[in-house]
């Protein structure tokens, strides 16, 4: 038996021919019997904790040249960490601009004519492609981007003049 093995509370218990009876773990000095998934995902845990405590020793520095000659690469140490800071007031900032715009929307909405809104709303909310908006006008598809993209940009200008 090995020392890992010696200290580990968990077990399967086999009859004669070694076909396993039952899995067992132990909590608090009681040996509870548990199923196969349970005994598979506790012994899982178990190893990969052994793993991570038996691959970096306590008090241990990292240095480049050992990272080097481990073959780890610096951009990967801390990679997994939290966003910065300022990646986290950026998006607060982006956030805050989004609600303050789109509650510029329906004002912007009503201040188009009726077929240039009726244009956005069937393209934009009603999710119609621009090639059916065109059959449906009796126009070229060509025709509904360039209007599409007109009323775009005077509703850019719009947001910009009451966003100020």
């Amino acid at each position: 038996m090995e020392k890992w093995q010696e200290n580990r509370n968990y077990r399967r218990i086999k009859d004669q021919n070694g076909n396993i009876v039952a899995n067992i773990i132990t909590v608090d000095g009681m040996d509870v019997p548990v199923t196969e998934e349970v005994y598979a995902a506790y012994a899982k845990m178990d190893r990969r904790e052994r793993y991570l405590s038996e691959d970096v020793p306590a008090g241990r520095l990292l240095s480049l040249e050992q990272m080097a000659e481990d073959g780890v690469q610096p951009d990967y140490v801390g990679a997994e960490t939290v966003p910065s800071a300022e990646d986290h007031l950026l998006a607060r900032e982006s956030g805050r601009e989004w609600k303050e715009l789109s509650g510029l929307l329906p004002a912007a909405l009503i201040s188009l004519e009726d077929r240039d809104r009726q244009l956005i709303t069937a393209l934009f909310f009603d999710h119609i492609s621009t090639r059916e908006c065109a059959r449906r006008m009796g126009v070229t598809q060509r025709a509904v981007i360039k209007r599409r993209d007109r009323i775009l940009r005077d509703m850019k200008k719009y947001f910009v003049k009451f966003s100020a």
